[in-house]
């Protein structure tokens, strides 16, 4: 390789460009493969046992409101999945009757429609008197 040409390569003014477009690439491929809207979680009572049969609520949040976006039930190992998520800021809360209700628990996606599992699951307590 020339003297010169090495020198373009190894220039600043080439590399920073080269850098920025291999990393929005790799961004875009990451979102492209993550974008399904599907959000995963669990619900338990307040002593560890998965709850059967409490249903999730899914809002989505804008300036001054939360949309109701759909309510899925949960299958016999507590968890839950909603499909199609369009949102990058939603709120979930599950409730059963007789064990009571979650508190509000708020998910901050990094883009729209960002697949995404829940790290600790909704916990169901009974409201105090």
């Amino acid at each position: 390789m020339s003297p010169r040409l090495r020198n373009v390569f190894s220039n600043r003014f080439f590399l920073i460009p080269v850098l920025l477009a291999v990393l929005v690439g790799g961004w875009n491929a990451y979102v492209m493969g993550h974008d399904d809207g599907v959000v995963r979680g669990r619900v338990m009572a307040v002593d560890g046992v998965p709850v059967a049969g409490a249903t999730v609520r899914m809002m989505e949040q804008n300036f001054t409101t939360n949309s109701d976006r759909g309510s899925t039930v949960t299958r016999a190992d507590g968890s839950f999945e909603f499909n199609n998520n369009r949102s990058h800021n939603i709120q979930l809360v599950a409730e059963k009757v007789a064990l009571g209700r979650s508190d509000r628990h708020i998910v901050r996606l990094y883009f729209r429609a960002q697949n995404v599992t829940l790290d600790a699951p909704l916990i169901l307590r009974q409201a105090k008197p």
